[in-house]
């Protein structure tokens, strides 16, 4: 008897599940399939034990220091981290995946047409397939090495206790965190790495302080070493290593191959399918579909990133496309992890190296240490940098955070570069006192400074006072104040100075000349303007202006008095100020009007547009109050 299914998914790993849980979302008939329980590498012996390892090693490594002779039972501590691994698969258990109208098949799974699967000598047909099938371990074909009882992470969890020494072959992040947790429950661990440094994928400066704090707790770590040979002597494995070009043994009781991922594609019959693939991956499209129509894939047997949250992704994606008419593209734009060591080391986008590889010497680089984090100073020995990489713009390109809480931090960077918010907003949200993550509020600021000394006027005004700009562009952003050379800091004096304003002698006061301004009683032709009729009292007259001034943003009125009105506008950019003053003058029964920046930041328009709107506005108010 065949099955019928909209929807059936070949593995129940990260990837597996989540495809499942929201295909049941949209009320899809679906069935979920895998040879062991639901759950994949990620709960079995992946990130769930691994954590949970390293959590009690953290609380061991933290009672030594106050205890140095404490003496740790492996056996518990295994058992501890299968306790755990049962409390998180309640949560994905086949009952629950039934609650959720999801059904469960615990068996092989091999295509026997384009959308008919054989599982457990029953035939399964569905209108989409989704293919979810995970990795294994890496093993290389090292000399002697399917001869010794070496582990890996799909073992290791499963011994009655750990070898009391260990060498560890990859320092890819698996190996570094199992090195450093394994050191500090009391296991001699040493650490063999082909390449000249650990965790390659990360920044190198921050991956190198990582390296250092691994060898102050007593890691013995073999960078630039390659494993040629290995074999078993009654307890020990003797593992072989070229280093140098010299061969030196490393022998240890127990080893653990820690050398990346390979996809599982073989037993799935998938050529029957229609499916193409190589032992890398399955071949999938930007909407994560396989080479024959309604088959999708996703995680580790795709890849590119194997990582339990961007197979999570995908899964949310290909799920989707499958049961909805319009396709979304999976994109790997924001790609972000962590890795959990003590301290951790997260990232988010680009490295400094890869920045600077795509982007040239544009890109801003932003750096703070621990040390100047107050929470991160209440914690002994903490350690750990924080180096950003922002576009010319201000817009985050990359961040590398090593410390404490470095996956939470991580997380706050990329919420800001995929919602594509400049770095500097950050400046003005307020955190917590005392926080690790208020490191970013410090960079924020940093940013917010440059990204207003980066606009194209500040510039100018730097450029003139070097001496670099050309003769014909300093009129436009001011020929007096580019030629005095006025830089940063005077042009903040100056903005914030408030001029000797008001009346003296029948005429409004003297003022420093600036070549932004506009005058009814000034006698240089390009910034006269005329002066306003009252049109009926003077009293009516000035409830007309202070009318007009209320009505607009960002003008705030200063002084009023009996023959006077003072008013500031600051402009939203960049916060600048220009003073506009109105006179009643009595004997002539016209308002006098002046307008003036107080540097000259702007085009040498802005007085005169700001008269010529302002002058419309009062005509308006006061022709309605003669006729109402």
């Amino acid at each position: 008897m065949t099955k019928k299914y909209d929807i059936a998914i070949i593995g129940a790993g990260a990837a597996g599940l989540t495809a499942a849980f929201t295909a049941a979302g949209f009320s899809k008939k679906t069935v979920l399939i895998d040879k062991n329980l639901p759950g994949g590498e990620c709960t079995w012996s992946g990130c769930i034990p691994s954590k949970s390892l390293i959590n009690i090693a953290k609380e061991v490594h933290h009672a030594k220091k106050y205890s140095p002779e404490l003496n740790i039972d492996t056996s518990e501590v295994l058992r501890d981290i299968q306790n755990v691994i049962q409390k998180v698969y309640a949560g994905e258990s086949p009952e629950v995946l039934q609650q959720a109208g999801i059904d469960f098949i615990n068996a092989y799974a091999t295509f026997t047409g384009p959308n008919t699967i054989e599982v457990g000598g029953e035939t399964i047909e569905a209108k989409k397939i989704i293919l979810s099938t995970g990795s294994t371990p890496l093993v290389p074909p090292i000399d002697g090495l399917s001869d010794v009882d070496y582990l890996t992470n799909e073992t290791i969890f499963k011994l009655e206790s750990f070898p009391k020494t260990m060498t560890i072959l990859g320092a890819g992040p698996i190996g570094v965190e199992l090195s450093q947790a394994l050191n500090r429950l009391g296991i001699q661990v040493t650490l063999v790495e082909k390449a000249d440094r650990i965790l390659s994928n990360d920044d190198e400066e921050l991956a190198l302080m990582i390296q250092e704090r691994l060898k102050q707790e007593g890691v013995t770590i073999h960078t630039g070493a390659t494993a040629v040979k290995a074999a078993q002597q009654g307890k020990q494995i003797k593992l072989t290593v070229e280093k140098d070009d010299q061969e030196m043994t490393v022998s240890n009781e127990g080893l653990l191959v820690a050398l990346g991922r390979q996809a599982n594609v073989s037993g799935y019959n998938l050529e029957t399918a229609g499916v193409e693939y190589d032992k890398k991956r399955i071949q999938v499209d930007e909407h994560m579909e396989t080479t024959a129509k309604g088959i999708y894939a996703i995680g580790d047997v795709v890849g590119p990133y194997q990582l339990s949250h961007m197979a999570n992704a995908q899964g949310i994606t290909a799920t989707q496309n499958a049961i909805l008419p319009i396709n979304r593209k999976m994109k790997y734009d924001h790609v972000t992890w962590c890795t959990y060591t003590d301290p951790e080391l997260g990232q988010s986008g680009l490295t400094e190296a890869q920045a600077r590889e795509k982007h040239g010497d544009s890109i801003r680089v932003y750096e703070h240490d621990y040390a100047d984090i107050d929470r991160a100073n209440t914690k002994k020995d903490s350690i750990g940098k924080v180096k950003i990489v922002l576009d010319k713009k201000g817009y985050i390109l990359g961040a590398s955070i090593l410390g404490d809480r470095a996956g939470e931090i991580i997380s706050q960077i990329q919420t800001l570069k995929t919602l594509g918010i400049n770095m500097g907003k950050l400046s003005s949200v307020i955190h917590p006192y005392p926080t690790y993550s208020e490191v970013l509020v410090k960079i924020g600021k940093k940013v917010y400074v440059d990204n207003l000394l980066n606009q194209p006027v500040v510039k100018t005004f730097n450029k003139a006072k070097a001496g670099e700009l050309p003769v014909g562009k300093i009129g436009l952003y001011g020929a007096a104040a580019a030629a005095a050379g006025v830089g940063i800091a005077n042009m903040a004096v100056q903005n914030n100075s408030k001029p000797q304003l008001g009346v003296k002698n029948g005429r409004l006061k003297e003022m420093p000349s600036t070549p932004n301004a506009v005058s009814s009683q000034t006698t240089v032709k390009g910034k006269f303007v005329p002066a306003w009729p009252y049109n009926g009292s003077k009293e009516q007259a000035k409830k007309n202006v202070l009318g007009m001034l209320k009505s607009y943003e960002g003008v705030r009125i200063v002084q009023v008095s009996h023959n006077y009105i003072y008013a500031v506008e600051t402009s939203k950019l960049m916060r600048f100020k220009d003073d506009i003053e109105f006179y009643f003058n009595d004997a002539a029964q016209q308002i006098e009007f002046r307008s003036a920046s107080r540097v000259g930041y702007s085009d040498q328009g802005v007085n005169r547009k700001r008269y010529e709107e302002m002058r419309k506005r009062y005509s308006s108010i006061s022709t309605h109050t003669r006729n109402s």
